[in-house]
């Protein structure tokens, strides 16, 4: 009998995306909001956050992690 074991799936949250997008990087980096948004969505398409809510996040977690941010996501 072939059983295919499915494998839970598991919905990241905000900031654990924003986590994952901002690992790449180190202290003294600068960060592209419109970049990380792209990095994010790439990664969790069904994420329902708003680009807003997720710069806002963005932007914490680089402050925390003593990067810049470039707030370039508005200039599409």
């Amino acid at each position: 009998m072939n059983v295919a074991s499915k494998s839970p799936v598991v919905d990241l949250t905000a900031q654990e995306l924003v986590s994952s997008a901002l690992s790449k990087f180190r202290a003294g980096d600068t960060i592209s909001t419109r970049a990380a948004i792209d990095a994010i969505r790439r990664a969790a398409p069904a994420c329902g956050d708003s680009d807003d809510h997720l710069v806002e996040l963005i932007v914490m977690t680089a402050i925390g992690r003593t990067m810049g941010v470039v707030f370039d996501h508005r200039s599409r």
